[in-house]
């Protein structure tokens, strides 16, 4: 355990209760570093890493964030499902962005306690719909 984590809830039979709230994440708040130069050259390397991210599990979510015409402005944000901080700092480090002095960040533990979300999946169309 890290710290952060909720002790799991015990049901009457001495069984853990299966909760999703209380869950720890680490969440990268990414920032543009002052270097100059064209960030377009690492851009395929740094999808390439949160796809990889992505397929092992460990990426919950990622994206820019907007300003107000709507288009990318340097930041962004990744939520990483991972066992420690240290995991979450390596990912980081390892970032083609970062690695190349095009990014700083900042790691911030989270815990999930409300929300929902949608999931349908339609077997018929091949599809899968996130609200």
């Amino acid at each position: 355990m890290t710290g952060f984590e909720k002790p799991p809830e015990i049901n009457a039979d001495g069984k853990p209760r299966s909760t999703i709230s209380g869950t720890v994440y680490y969440i990268i708040f990414w920032e543009p570093a002052d270097k100059s130069g064209d960030r377009g050259v690492v851009h395929p390397d740094h999808i390439a890493s949160v796809k990889a991210l992505e397929k092992d599990g460990r990426l919950l979510q990622a994206g820019p964030f907007l300003g107000d015409d709507g288009k990318p402005n340097g930041y962004g944000m990744f939520i990483l499902r991972v066992g420690s901080a240290e995991e979450a700092h390596a990912i980081a480090r390892a970032d083609p962005y970062y690695a190349n002095g095009f990014r700083t960040y900042r790691l911030q533990p989270w815990r999930r306690s409300e929300g929902s979300f949608n999931l349908r999946i339609n077997i018929a169309e091949g599809s899968v719909t996130l609200d």
